[in-house]
């Protein structure tokens, strides 16, 4: 006790909440500074990306598909006779046999864009007609899908 009592002589009286006040001070002092450091420089050095004038390569789109409804008129209308790869061959239709010609092959190759569409418009001895069931633009984009799709044109 001696000490203590000694060092209050020399202490200056402070009251009890200017006390805490300055406790409180010194202990949000301290943490800010604590803060500063902690998210200042670290003094390693990182690369930052800066964007340049060249254009950014781009992700690649999905390109739509232009004989996606060709396509599905070619199942509907035509899978049944010509087959679903375009080859054709011997078929049975209401009683009656015939030989179905192949669209990948054959003189098929040597139609132009024109015979076949007035092929698939008209039809003939055993081939429908589909004039009234495709519009001209489907039986065009018909041929362009066979062209494609089937002959590798």
């Amino acid at each position: 006790m001696l000490y203590s009592a000694r060092f209050k002589k020399h202490q200056p009286e402070i009251a009890g909440g200017t006390r805490m006040r300055l406790l409180a001070s010194v202990l949000i002092l301290s943490l800010t500074v604590l803060f500063v450091i902690a998210c200042g420089d670290s003094g390693t050095e990182t690369s930052t990306v800066r964007p340049t004038n060249s254009p950014v390569a781009s992700a690649p789109t999905a390109t739509p598909d232009e004989l996606a409804s060709a396509r599905i008129n070619f199942q509907k209308n035509c899978v049944n006779c010509h087959g679903a790869k375009g080859e054709g061959g011997p078929k049975e239709v209401d009683g009656k046999k015939f030989r179905v010609p192949a669209l990948r092959e054959g003189h098929a190759l040597q139609h132009t864009d024109e015979k076949f569409v007035v092929q698939i418009t008209e039809g003939d001895e055993e081939m429908p007609a589909f004039k009234d069931k495709l519009t001209a633009a489907e039986i065009t984009d018909l041929v362009k899908f066979i062209r494609k799709e089937l002959q590798g044109k």
